[in-house]
């Protein structure tokens, strides 16, 4: 007798998994920094849900690497040793570059409309001293440009990459944005885009990444944080 034909169970999204979802992004737009404590009471308050979906999703981003159990089971961001961070960095720069190249052929005038949108508010958040919405903005620019590649087993692991170095980024604020080269980087990712040419956006992506490490790297080096 043949099998009855299996549908998806529909269901709602758990409130752990939005405050998950929230807390993931969070940490991928660098809005917490390497070392920083993360308070379920505060973080509870600040999204207006109770300590438990809270405690959950945050025992889900630390059995994921992406946060770190301390003394008292206290979570933290972990600070990455510098050999450890290069390594990430040459990691993205291979991952992040090919989901570039592959986006290259899908870039639609609506994409481009929209990553133009992304970039002209973290012109206007740089020029204002608003670093918060830059690294948000930022975000939004590099997953738009990857999640035009259609393949999503890459953009995971993309993600996966950012949960562990977008904490970084906070560190060579507000100095990182008086050079104005990281918005260079973005104009020449543009201009490849919309020609279309794979190589060119691979290479400009490739130079942005490897320029922010740089600056990270020196701050670190430097003592400055």
């Amino acid at each position: 007798m043949p099998h009855a034909v299996l549908g998806a169970v529909a269901r709602a999204e758990t409130l752990t998994e939005r405050v998950y979802d929230q807390l993931k992004q969070a940490l991928i737009a660098g809005v917490f920094s390497p070392g920083e404590k993360i308070t379920i009471r505060q973080l509870a308050s600040k999204l207006d849900v109770s300590p438990t979906p809270v405690r959950d999703a945050l025992n889900a981003l630390v059995s994921e690497g992406a946060l770190e159990l301390g003394r008292n089971r206290s979570v933290y961001v972990p600070v990455l040793l510098p050999g450890r961070l290069r390594e990430l960095i040459e990691i993205r720069i291979a991952l992040e570059g090919l989901a570039a190249e592959k986006a290259a052929p899908h870039m639609t005038p609506d994409r481009i409309a929209a990553l133009e949108d992304h970039n002209r508010a973290l012109v206007a958040a740089t020029r204002s001293g608003d670093f918060k919405t830059v690294m948000e903005r930022n975000q939004l620019f590099h997953f738009s440009i990857y999640e035009a590649s259609g393949m999503p087993s890459l953009l995971r692991m993309i993600e996966s990459l950012w949960l562990q170095t977008g904490g970084y980024l906070n560190l060579i604020y507000p100095a990182f944005a008086a050079g104005g080269q990281g918005l260079d980087n973005h104009d020449q990712i543009l201009q490849a885009l919309r020609s279309r040419d794979p190589a060119a956006v691979r290479e400009a992506l490739t130079r942005d990444i490897r320029y922010a490490a740089d600056r990270v790297t020196a701050t670190l080096r430097n003592g400055e944080v």
